[in-house]
């Protein structure tokens, strides 16, 4: 796990120019503490600087950039696999001189090309010069960023977005469908971001760079997804849960392999509980298990199921206090750490639990991505429960849902829920209320329309834009970003291809029909007592109302009228759609400000 600073330009590099690439990866140096390398080649054009933090072949063979003849890598993140492809890569007669996972890649990448990110399980982001082009890529879901500017001199990349909006003194704008889709879902989607000039590289997609020249990336990979049978849905078999368990297990196994101590962290949720399960009673693996305490703030305490779950499993058990001032944990946190405007709280708690963790480890494992990979949210029940209703004809169900309104009480609500426009449904119930107020903004419609036009019944494409959307969009950022601010390395074993596509030759009812979480509740009743987890979900979040709640309301924020944030701020406290849309308009007004201070 690294940070990584780049640029590829359409001319020889002058000293200026190795001076911002050193000044890029020194900006970076919180995600790699341990050690700094760069390479250029003058004539090309091209830069890569490296920030290491070392996990993998802690020796110096395991520097970067790392240099094979004329072909030069640098990469942030991990490839789990790298030993069974360095065997494969022998077998081809190509010799490795360290036990380092770059080199396997940067010569995995030499003997099969593009075609090698096939074969690599890891999560990464690297620029990789074969002595013509540069190729940059990152992993199949999005968990480590990768983010380029393109330039009239060409193009610079980094792990991170802040570095390249300062030295390129970029400007900040954003056009009125990405504001609607900021203040809809509470990050702008992906590819862009904030500073039209720099885009975010996609999950699972490739790009190459030749001549400084940027050619349109490409998807090397999608996201599959399984097929409804017919007749009544049927809850998976125990062969089925076998071979779900038994990705998994392979998936653990790789996120296993280190030559630092790993730590677990373990809350008193399902998704964790299997993994400290499945490590210790399928893999014998003694990990330490790390809960957070948060005794100045409002965050669920989970420590004592969590340690019930550890203390069945036979695991040692740690509880960390977070000592982090909780005056600091602020929408000023949430605008740093994500180097633009974001209205994921959620990133607080991660910050507040790494800064804890890296007193004691370099490497943790988390149950991330097993409610976007099994469709475990409890929104998904409610989308499943009320399939028939969402499913009538738009005329149809909008009718039903003004006599919900006219009714009044709680059919009121239901009616709000039901009765928007098909593109509007999953904004109508994320944001409730608060949809009229979103619906008078500017390029609201047009964007809503393009993006939710997925003719897939809500039940299912509500948690394919989970995972395909909003994980590789706010959740994957807020774990990078947040962990790497204190040099930690999170791995998520859920996060798998082989995992995915496992899942995807189930029928997706069988995820949904038979109560939240069924289907990995199954498979973790047959390591723990059903009374260890057999409790109500309640997240890694952070209550919002502690930002919100005594903020005085901004100043018009990118030409919204002072009496639309009025109508906000007399709501904030009320849980649901006004407050996201309070912490999504403070994080704007703060990022704007900052902004027009910086620049003076």
């Amino acid at each position: 796990m690294c940070g990584i600073f780049g640029l590829h330009l359409n001319r020889p590099l002058t000293e200026d120019d190795i001076a911002l690439g050193r000044a890029g990866a020194e900006a970076l140096s919180y995600r790699g503490p341990d050690d700094a390398g760069e390479w250029f080649d003058r004539e090309a054009g091209v830069y890569f600087g490296h920030r290491r933090l070392s996990i993998i072949d802690l020796s110096p063979g395991g520097r970067q950039p790392m240099v094979r003849d004329d072909h030069a890598l640098t990469c942030n993140g991990e490839i789990y696999n790298f030993r069974p492809i360095g065997r494969a890569l022998r077998q081809a007669g190509i010799g490795l001189s360290t036990q380092s996972d770059s080199e396997v890649l940067l010569q995995a990448l030499r003997h099969w090309g593009e075609a090698a990110l096939d074969r690599l399980d890891g999560m990464f982001a690297f620029a990789y010069w074969d002595g013509t082009r540069t190729t940059l890529a990152v992993d199949p879901f999005g968990e480590k960023p990768l983010y380029y500017a393109i330039t009239d001199d060409g193009l610079y990349f980094a792990s991170e977005l802040r570095p390249l909006a300062r030295l390129l003194k970029l400007e900040v704008a954003i056009d009125d469908e990405n504001w609607a889709a900021f203040l809809s879902l509470g990050y702008i989607p992906g590819p862009q971001t904030i500073y039209p000039a720099v885009r975010r590289l996609e999950p699972a997609s490739v790009m190459r760079v030749a001549g400084g020249a940027a050619q349109t990336p490409r998807r090397y990979w999608s996201m599959p997804v399984g097929q409804a049978g017919r007749g009544a849905p049927q809850p998976l078999s125990e062969n089925d849960l076998d071979r779900l368990c038994a990705s998994l297990i392979g998936s653990l196994e790789g996120r296993l392999v280190a030559d630092v101590p790993i730590g677990l962290f373990l809350s008193a949720g399902i998704d964790s509980s299997l993994i400290a399960a499945l490590c210790r009673q399928e893999l014998g693996r003694s990990l330490e298990c790390l809960t957070v305490a948060f005794p100045a703030g409002d965050v669920v305490d989970e420590c004592a199921a969590a340690a019930a779950v550890a203390a069945y499993l036979d695991l040692p058990h740690r509880v960390l206090e977070n000592r982090t001032d909780p005056e600091s944990a602020g929408i000023a946190r949430v605008v740093d750490l994500f180097g633009q405007p974001s209205g994921n709280s959620a990133i607080l708690p991660v910050d507040q639990l790494c800064a804890t963790a890296t007193r004691h480890y370099k490497v943790g494992l988390t149950g991330l991505g097993g409610d976007e990979m099994t469709w475990g949210y409890g929104k998904n029940q409610t989308y499943w429960r009320w399939r028939r209703v969402f499913g009538l004809p738009g005329p149809v169900r909008q009718a039903a849902g003004l006599v919900g309104r006219i009714v009044g009480g709680r059919a009121a609500r239901f009616g709000n829920r039901i009765g928007a426009a098909t593109t509007e449904i999953y904004l109508a119930n994320k944001n409730f209320p608060a949809l009229p107020w979103l619906k008078a903004l500017p390029g609201f419609d047009s964007w809503s329309k393009r993006a939710f036009d997925d003719p897939s019944p809500m039940e299912f494409a509500v948690p394919l834009f989970d995972a395909n959307q909003v994980m590789p969009n706010m959740q994957l950022p807020a774990f990078d970003h947040a962990s790497m601010r204190h040099g930690l390395e999170l791995r998520t074993p859920f996060l798998n291809r082989d995992v995915a596509e496992t899942v995807a030759q189930f029928d997706p009812r069988a995820l949904l029909a038979f109560g939240q979480k069924g289907v990995l509740r199954r498979l973790l009743g047959r390591y723990l007592p059903e009374e260890l987890f057999d409790r109500p979900k309640t997240g890694f979040t952070f209550p919002d109302e502690f930002i919100v709640g005594n903020a005085p309301a901004p100043g018009p924020v990118r030409g919204l009228p002072q009496s639309a944030i009025d109508t906000v701020w007399r709501h904030r406290t009320e849980p649901g759609g006004w407050r996201l849309l309070a912490l999504r308009l403070l994080s704007a007004a703060h990022f704007f400000h900052s902004e027009r201070v910086e620049q003076g």
